[in-house]
């Protein structure tokens, strides 16, 4: 029999195999098997103890070496960079009659919380399909110290609450004193990665399957408030054709313009209201990559009270030209709304300026000549992408947005902040419905000013 350990880096690999390497050691001799070498992290059998040959091996490694592997164990997970690699290569090694299993702290809602609930959800698995299972930190008592408590925080009361409904688990006093100085503990050793002592302490102690997944890399958007929030049903073509209908009796062409954005894909959750004005935010893809190229239109102005309301999106994989269409029918349905488009691709802002004239686009002066040029588009660089993260956090947090694609609070609940600080999505998903959403909010900041001025005379 071969077996193999799979860690998620190579520090990881050194450590296991010194715990295999101690338990072969400390086998009884009269029954230790004879290796033919324990170097490279593997140790190779050669005999068993009563002399019958052997030829069996264990390692640990980064991936499956060669040839078959009967039984795999993979460590940490949800750490795995190349988490495609390990599905399509080292665990279609293991054959049918064998066994592969998995362990691993929470790390973001990324590809492995994908099959995890996948399984999770499958009540009748087959001997060819993953259980899964979890545990919780409060079933382990060896997480106590002594003491009592005299007074709770909600959060302890919500913990024991929790866990007496979900596990049958009484929490006592010495837990809740353990667990505030493992919060404490964790602060010191972890400070400056952006997270809070209650999120370090659900990422390596989860008490839900939750907790387990979305503490554990550093979310952007607090994901309570993600969970929250209650999104509107898209507009059906029933009852967009009573709306338009109502608000533009004179216009017969809202209608049409409508059925042919709803048609093609358009999912609407407000309508267009004469003398309202929007602005919508694009970002980019070239129609072929992995990308999409989505566009949303938002409100641009809204009364004191109001939320600002995600109005229309459109998401699907478009050629620059067939996108730059698409922004511009849907723009000019929405009042001519305020196009904001990021320039990664140029085509599409190029092939926009051809046929809509409302959109940003900056004006640059040089110093010397003081010779003018148009930039078209908006430009997303180290600046400006902090900018926007922060500008729509910050209208989210503060509960003035109204969110109803459940496409962009997917994504919300994926996009975190990783090891180096940038603020992405986690690996294996996408975040373009938030960047076109970034985009049309900055919008809203710029749409008075249709061209920004860059030049070292401030009266020019």
């Amino acid at each position: 029999m071969s077996c193999a350990i799979l860690a998620h880096d190579r520090s990881a690999v050194t450590k296991i195999f010194e715990i295999v390497k101690r338990a072969y050691d400390n086998i009884d001799p009269a029954i230790r098997p004879k290796t033919r070498y324990d170097t490279k992290q593997e140790l190779q059998f050669t005999q068993r103890f009563d002399g019958r040959p052997l030829d069996s091996s264990i390692y640990v490694a980064l991936k499956v070496r060669s040839g078959t592997v009967q039984r795999l164990h993979i460590t940490e997970i949800a750490y795995i960079k190349d988490y495609q690699e390990l599905k399509a290569g080292s665990k279609q090694a293991v054959p049918l009659t064998g066994a592969i299993s998995e362990e691993t702290t929470g790390n973001g809602l990324n590809e492995f919380f994908d099959d995890y609930m996948t399984a999770l959800e499958n009540s009748t698995p087959s001997d060819y399909d993953y259980k899964a299972y979890f545990y919780p930190w409060v079933i382990d008592r060896e997480y106590s110290l002594p003491g009592t408590l005299e007074e709770k925080d909600e959060t302890e009361l919500d913990i024991i609450r929790i866990a007496k409904e979900k596990y049958g688990v009484d929490v006592t006093d010495g837990q809740l004193l353990w667990r505030r100085w493992k919060k404490k503990e964790l602060l010191q050793k972890q400070a400056g990665i952006g997270l809070t002592g209650d999120q370090l302490f659900k990422q390596e102690y989860p008490l839900t399957i939750n907790e387990a997944f979305q503490a554990g890399a550093g979310n952007v958007f607090d994901l309570e408030k993600v969970e929250a929030m209650i999104t509107r049903m898209p507009i059906s073509e029933a009852q967009g054709r009573d709306i338009l209908a109502e608000r533009y009796p004179n216009d017969p062409t809202m209608i049409e313009k409508f059925l042919s954005l709803h048609r093609s894909g358009v999912r609407f959750w407000h309508l267009p209201e004469p003398n309202r004005s929007y602005v919508s935010g694009v970002d980019p893809s070239d129609g072929a990559g992995a990308d999409f190229g989505p566009i949303d239109v938002w409100d641009d102005e809204v009364a004191i009270g109001e939320k600002v309301r995600q109005c229309a999106q459109y998401y699907a994989k478009l050629r620059p030209d067939e996108l730059a269409q698409k922004t511009a029918d849907l723009s000019t349905f929405y009042n001519n709304a305020y196009a904001g488009v990021e320039n990664n691709m140029l085509t599409t802002i190029l092939f926009l300026s051809k046929i809509y004239d409302n959109y940003y686009f900056e004006t640059r002066q040089d110093e010397k000549t003081l010779k003018r040029t148009k930039k078209l588009g908006w430009n997303t660089n180290s600046k400006s992408r902090d900018i926007m993260i922060d500008d729509f956090n910050i209208l989210f947090d503060e509960g003035e947005t109204e969110i109803n694609s459940t496409i962009t609070l997917g994504e919300m609940r994926t996009f975190v902040k990783k090891d180096n600080g940038k603020r992405e999505h986690a690996d294996g998903k996408h975040d373009d419905t938030l960047f076109s959403a970034f985009i049309a909010i900055q919008m809203r900041k710029l749409k008075r000013r249709k061209a920004r001025v860059f030049g070292s005379n401030p009266l020019q």
